[in-house]
């Protein structure tokens, strides 16, 4: 039961800061920036399709243009220190100049009780849904893992 708890929470429904500063504690409530809104989570459905990415952090834009309101959802997996002891988060989202841009952060994850940590690294999925209700769809999608840029692909 302890367990089940534990695996229950960390794939919690987050939310994102959007001033380029974390606001924990994360809520279950959509973020807006800019006339969409921003919803994060910690996990992501199906597989990733980023065969040749030649790295360990990896993204993907997701196209859901026709729904309504037209919504782009970002997958990917961040590798960065033990599952166990770090999660992901959005650590900022802004939408200018026809850009959407998302940074993934990974952070001490509040909600693990181990004392030490495996040094096994373990890739952290997370997803990021942006429906567009009152803002243009952007032309491109810059994703940064850290300060790492992991993606920048044209809509």
């Amino acid at each position: 039961m302890r367990r089940r708890a534990l695996l229950a929470s960390a794939a919690a429904v987050s939310t994102a800061s959007i001033a380029g500063c974390p606001t924990p504690p994360w809520t279950d409530d959509p973020t807006e920036i800019d006339g969409a809104e921003v919803t994060f989570r910690r996990e992501y459905d199906g597989d990733l399709d980023v065969a040749g990415s030649g790295g360990n952090d990896v993204a993907e834009v997701r196209r859901r243009l026709d729904e309504d309101p037209p919504r782009i959802v970002v997958a990917g997996s961040l590798l960065d220190g033990p599952r166990r002891c770090e999660r992901v988060a959005l650590f900022e989202a802004a939408l200018d100049d026809g850009t959407l841009r998302l940074r993934i952060v990974s952070e001490d994850d509040p909600d693990s009780d181990v004392d030490r940590c495996s040094d096994v690294a373990q890739p952290h999925p997370y997803s990021v849904a942006v429906a567009f209700a009152d803002a243009s769809v952007p032309d491109r999608v810059v994703v940064r893992h850290g300060n790492e840029m992991v993606l920048e692909e044209s809509v």
